[in-house]
């Protein structure tokens, strides 16, 4: 791949995690599933049990069910991007969040910071997230009210 094509590829990669976040803070169920995940798609939480989620439309509905009652606001930033062939890529972005959640729950708001770790492939509809896994550094809960 020459240094033209691989920074498109990385442009392009930038703009699917931008979906992805862009996704799941406004609950648009349908972006991520066009745009961000396929059907390989996996995504590893180790500290919600250890969770795996495996194949885009598993992802989507664990998401809608673990944050459509939340508001939430995700950052991505510095991506450090490797091309590994003409349709793979890893990445890691560093990450920091805000989950709020309803007055009197036990827990109503979260502030987390560390890292996502993620492979992409090239389909014939672009580029998509194959596996990502989020590793926290820190997280500060709270009550709101």
């Amino acid at each position: 791949m020459d240094a033209v094509a691989r920074l498109a590829a990385i442009e392009a990669i930038k703009i699917v995690k931008a979906n992805y976040f862009l996704g799941v803070d406004t609950k648009d169920w349908d972006l991520l599933r066009r745009e961000v995940f396929c059907e390989q798609s996996r995504f590893d939480l180790p500290e919600y049990d250890d969770a795996s989620f495996v194949g885009g439309d598993a992802i989507v509905d664990f998401f809608r069910g673990a944050m459509s009652n939340w508001v939430t606001v995700h950052h991505g930033h510095m991506p450090i991007i490797e091309i590994t062939s003409d349709t793979t890529a890893t990445g890691i972005w560093a990450m920091e969040d805000r989950i709020y959640g309803s007055p009197g729950e036990d827990i109503s708001s979260i502030h987390g910071f560390g890292h996502y770790h993620e492979t992409y492939v090239k389909l014939a509809q672009g580029w998509r997230i194959g596996r990502f896994k989020l590793e926290r550094l820190r997280v500060e809960t709270g009550r709101l009210f």
